[in-house]
């Protein structure tokens, strides 16, 4: 079920079995509660340095006690591997392959 990323509409009733009650009750069991609650910046900012995906840069950051962040703050990267933003990959001419 996790490998299928989207159903057409008419799949979508009480019919499928991938959509079943029960099946939906014990697949629950399976997963974690896998958030943390975040109250303020500096956590936020311990979180995402440890991040295994995160690089850390040598650019310091200023004015970081006015922003609540860390003194020694640096500047942190994350290379997720996903076309977001204003990425070239992410910019397309409608009507262009590629």
């Amino acid at each position: 079920m996790s490998t299928i990323s989207h159903y057409k509409e008419v799949d979508i009733n009480k019919k499928n079995p991938l959509l079943s009650q029960i099946r939906t009750t014990v697949e629950t069991a399976f997963y974690g509660n896998n958030f943390e609650r975040v109250t303020d910046i500096s956590k936020a900012y311990y979180l995402a340095k440890n991040c295994p995906s995160t690089i850390v840069t040598d650019v310091p950051i200023k004015h970081t006690q006015e922003l609540g962040l860390p003194v020694d703050s640096k500047m942190l990267v994350n290379n997720h591997g996903k076309i977001v933003g204003r990425t070239a990959a992410a910019r397309h001419i409608i009507g262009h392959l590629g």
